[in-house]
C-alpha cells in the first residue's frame, strides 16, 4: 500500500499504480506475452521488456473515473467495439461513424496528462509542461470537471496505420510508442504516440492563428470522423526505432 496525494483530485489517498496507457491496451498488443520487445538506447540492443510505464499517481476514485469515463469508451470506438458505432473503409481516408468526439480527446489528453506526471523515465521529454504550469492545469481541469477548456489552444489528429509492405508483415500494427515530441514548420509543438493501430497527434498552438486542419482532426460534439491513412514507415520516429532495432538484430545474428 502506498499513501500518497492524488495528482488529480489533490486528496491524501491510497495511491494506485497507475498506466499512462491503458492496461488493457498493452493486453491486446502484448498478445497474451508477459513482455514485449523493446530497443534499449542505452546499451544498443533490443531487450524483453515487462515493463508497462506505470507509477503510483492516481487514487483508486480517479483511477475509476478516468478509465470508465474515458479509456472504455474510446477504445471501444477505436477497436468497433460499440454498436452505435461503425467503421467504413473509404478510397481515399477511413471513417468512423457515431463517434463522441469530446470523450475521444478528453481520452487523449488524458494520456498525454498521465505522462506528464508520471515519474517514469520513459516520460521524461514530457517534464518540458514543468514551464508551462498554466498548460498542465489546463489538462487537470479538463479531465477533473469532464469540460474542454481553451479547445483554441491545441488540436489532435488521429491517423489510421498501413503497411504497404506486404513481406514484411506487422501484425495488426498493434504496437505501442512512448511520446515523441518536436516543433513543427509554423512553430506548433506536436506530440505523437502511436497504440492500436493508429497514430495519435496532439498539437500546442504557439500562435492559434495557424490552427491544424484536414482530415483526422478531432471536433468536440461532431459524430463523424474522417482520418487519412498514413504508411506507417513514412513516420520518421517510427522509422528511426525500426531501422534502429533492425540493425541492432542484424548485427547480433552475424
Amino acid at each position: 500500500m502506498k499513501i500518497g496525494v492524488c495528482k488529480l483530485c489533490d486528496k491524501a489517498k491510497e495511491l494506485k499504480n497507475s498506466h499512462v496507457v491503458g492496461r488493457a491496451v498493452f493486453r491486446k498488443a502484448l498478445k497474451g506475452a508477459n513482455y514485449g520487445l523493446r530497443f534499449d538506447k542505452k546499451y544498443k540492443k533490443v531487450v524483453k521488456d515487462q515493463d508497462q510505464w506505470a507509477t503510483y499517481m492516481l487514487c483508486g476514485d480517479c483511477e475509476y473515473k478516468l478509465n470508465t469515463r474515458y479509456e472504455e469508451y474510446s477504445l471501444g470506438v477505436l477497436r468497433n467495439k460499440i454498436k452505435s458505432v461503425k467503421h467504413k473503409k473509404r478510397n481515399n481516408y477511413f471513417e468512423i461513424q457515431g463517434a463522441h468526439q469530446t470523450k475521444l480527446i478528453l481520452y487523449l489528453l488524458s494520456i498525454l496528462w498521465r505522462g506528464v506526471e508520471s515519474d517514469h523515465t520513459i516520460f521524461e521529454k514530457l517534464k518540458i509542461f514543468d514551464a508551462s504550469p498554466l498548460v498542465k492545469q489546463l489538462l487537470k481541469d479538463c479531465l477533473y470537471n469532464e469540460k474542454l477548456y481553451r479547445s483554441d489552444f491545441f488540436n489532435i489528429r488521429i491517423s489510421k496505420l498501413v503497411n504497404p509492405i506486404e513481406s514484411l508483415q506487422i501484425d495488426d500494427l498493434d504496437f505501442i510508442s512512448d511520446f515523441s515530441c518536436k516543433i513543427d514548420e509554423n512553430n506548433r509543438v506536436r506530440f505523437l504516440i502511436i497504440f492500436e493501430g493508429y497514430s495519435f497527434e496532439i498539437f500546442f498552438l504557439t500562435d492559434t492563428s495557424q490552427p491544424v486542419s484536414g482530415l483526422g482532426v478531432l471536433k468536440k460534439n461532431k459524430r463523424i470522423l474522417k482520418m487519412p491513412y498514413i504508411d506507417v514507415f513514412s513516420i520518421p520516429e517510427f522509422r528511426k526505432s525500426l531501422i534502429e532495432m533492425l540493425n541492432t538484430v542484424n548485427k547480433d545474428n552475424l
